[in-house]
């Protein structure tokens, strides 16, 4: 009828699509639609924390009677468990794992399917500022904290009973975060976790079908398209996943085909852009909570392939039960657009 106003037709969302990760074969379904529905989840999973009181603080300077003694420390001028350093590594007060238990002597499943959990928990105190995490402080303290990661792993591939080093770091308490002064935790694994394993599996599949690194095929495809690239360097890249399990999920990956992160031996390249993106991420994102992880290879003698790693996780979305219960993620932010919006 005339005067009468048409009603506004809303844009469609795009259609659920299916993407399978190339390395692992798991699928991923991308829902992009879902970020507009009611009650979607979005921005922080929690309000940030209040700070400690800095007087009680166990990771701060002055305060090392408070942790057990430390494991190994950059610290100028000497000494043990006393102020002066950058960087400290400590046993975990509350481990998971340990190094002597009960009848520690025998590592054999039992019939029950039980045996003692011997390995390594590690706490690695990033920064002495209670506050400010390392990339906040600058590049040299985020290479003095990947310096440590790379000592801790060779450390521990003296110790037989230990097979997987996994370094992680929880930010803010929507990644499981308990205290806040910044740390990273170590965890020395008697076997090869399930994931790393799936990628082991994935690397060889792709080599025996097509010779070479399928991560190595990836970057190249992955630069050559530029649609997933975020930053890049000489020697690394960011980018994120074809198959991205979570809202702006990025991987940091050498250009160069190394399968430990301890072989890594530019570090100054690599602190400077980890910095750079670690600042980014919390600009455009208001400071989200995330985790991250670095995959690196095995420590024992593994015969198939790999490309070490660092994968970075916002906390943005709560999984449900099918990621939960059946292992199938569901991401609202379509990888492309999450690049495109972190670059």
């Amino acid at each position: 009828m005339p005067g009468t106003v048409p009603e506004k037709t809303q844009a469609q969302p795009p259609a659920p699509e299916l993407r399978r990760d190339p390395i692992t074969g798991e699928w991923v379904i991308l829902a992009a639609g879902r970020s507009v529905r009611p009650h979607a989840p979005g921005g922080r999973v929690s309000a940030p924390a209040p700070e400690e009181l800095l007087d009680q603080c166990p990771l701060c300077p002055g305060r090392e009677e408070l942790t057990p003694p430390e494991i190994c420390a950059v610290r100028e001028g000497g000494g043990r468990d006393c102020p002066g350093w950058s960087v400290r590594t400590l046993p975990n007060k509350f481990p998971i794992l340990v190094s002597g238990a009960p009848h520690a002597g025998s590592e054999k499943i039992a019939s029950n399917g039980r045996r003692p959990a011997l390995g390594s928990s590690e706490v690695i105190v990033d920064t002495p500022l209670h506050n400010k995490p390392p990339w906040e402080i600058g590049a040299p303290q985020v290479k003095e904290m990947l310096e440590m990661y790379q000592e801790r792993i060779r450390a521990l591939k003296n110790q037989s009973r230990t097979s997987y080093v996994h370094i992680i770091r929880n930010h803010g308490r929507g990644a499981a975060s308990s205290l806040e002064h910044p740390h990273s935790q170590l965890f020395g694994l008697p076997f090869v976790p399930p994931d790393i394993d799936s990628e082991l599996d994935g690397f060889a599949a792709a080599s025996a079908d097509k010779a070479g690194c399928i991560l190595c095929r990836m970057i190249g495809e992955v630069e050559e398209k530029g649609e997933l690239v975020v930053m890049e360097s000489e020697s690394f890249l960011v980018f994120c996943p074809f198959a991205s399990r979570l809202p702006y999920e990025a991987w940091i990956v050498p250009r160069s085909h190394q399968p430990g992160f301890e072989e890594c031996t530019k570090l100054d390249e690599l602190a400077d852009l980890f910095t750079s993106f670690m600042l980014r991420l919390k600009k455009r994102l208001d400071d989200p909570p995330f985790n991250y992880w670095i995959h690196t290879y095995p420590l024992k003698d593994e015969s198939r392939p790999y490309h070490w790693h660092i994968e970075v996780l916002p906390r943005l979305t709560t999984p449900g039960g099918l990621e939960l219960g059946a292992g199938v993620w569901v991401n609202i932010v379509a990888p492309e657009q999450a690049a495109a919006e972190l670059r």
